[in-house]
């Protein structure tokens, strides 16, 4: 089996979401650092397009969105499922709950203190790229850029939910393992509670605040850097093809081999293009072709992102 290598950068919740889980299967995996911001030069070449962190790399499949990253991971280490069968509507549900707690996060993230700690910890002119590159983030797709009005009706309500539910004795969501409910949850509080400014927000969250503490014990695993181009590599001179996940399930009017373009459908909606080679409930993958990266697969979770033909004229 190809090392797992992950793209992402330091200060990326849905990263810490990825890294957490890489933490508590106890995995070994390679770190490359990639910019926060559009231009992402060495990434493009494994993507074709899609700018989100963080992406999952084994040989020269690429894993796009922490949706499938987790669903890949399980896959192929199922000794500590992050998905358990048991738990498996209890997780859907909290997957459909996280962008909801992410959108309250940056907006409680952006308030003028916790903008203020940003500024201070990236500088002002990181920060200035920063907020223009997230505005053009939005533009195209279904999802709105949160206000904070967002973050007061949502952040405080919801870690209070959590709060009552940890109050039960249970040491995570869902009982005496953690599973996606946790990560889910996990990520947007790390985001609140990492920023200076706004870190006090948690602090009559006292259940919340021990599970934080126990999320935050399992660790990163065993990481080892990276370099891009040595990333890149891998992907040129693997030969194996993870295997593909789901029976076939095409969409309407399109057939395997056909050339495509993927995107999401919420925001980041930079488009991928390559041939379709799987579609499943579960994952669109499309095979493409670079210079650098020579032949890769791109893996996109089913939800979330469309696929259409590429338009011949």
């Amino acid at each position: 089996m190809s090392a797992l290598i992950l793209h992402h950068y330091p200060f990326s919740p849905y990263a810490e979401k990825t890294r957490a889980v890489l933490g508590y299967k106890r995995l070994a995996w390679h770190s490359v650092q990639i910019p926060p911001v559009m231009p992402k030069p060495d990434l493009m070449p494994l993507t074709g397009g899609y700018r989100k962190t963080p992406v999952l790399q084994v040989g020269r499949d690429v894993i796009c969105d922490t949706a499938l990253i987790v669903r890949v991971l399980d896959r192929l280490h199922p000794t500590t499922l992050v998905v358990p069968p048991a738990n498996r509507a209890s997780c859907a549900a909290w997957a459909a709950l996280e962008q909801t707690l992410f959108f309250s996060a940056v907006a409680t993230n952006f308030a003028p203190a916790g903008i203020k700690a940003m500024a201070e910890r990236m500088g002002p002119e990181l920060m200035q790229v920063f907020g223009a590159d997230r505005q053009a983030f939005f533009v195209g797709g279904a999802a709105r850029r949160p206000n904070a009005e967002f973050g007061k009706l949502n952040f405080i309500p919801h870690m209070h939910a959590i709060d009552v539910q940890l109050a039960e004795g249970k040491p995570f969501l869902l009982g005496d393992a953690p599973t996606l409910a946790d990560f889910c949850a996990f990520h947007p509080t790390w985001f609140v509670r990492n920023n200076p400014g706004t870190t006090t927000a948690l602090d009559p969250f006292k259940n919340l605040l021990v599970w934080y503490d126990r999320m935050k014990s399992l660790g990163h695993g065993r990481p080892s850097e990276m370099s891009a181009e040595a990333a890149l590599t891998v992907a040129r001179e693997s030969t194996q093809w993870l295997d593909l996940d789901g029976p076939l399930l095409e969409p309407d009017g399109i057939k395997l081999g056909q050339p495509v373009v993927v995107r999401a459908t919420d925001y980041g909606v930079d488009p991928v293009e390559g041939a379709l080679i799987h579609a499943s409930v579960f994952e669109l993958v499309v095979q493409r072709k670079d210079e650098r990266a020579g032949e890769v697969r791109v893996h996109f979770p089913r939800s979330g992102f469309s696929v259409v033909p590429v338009q011949t004229h």
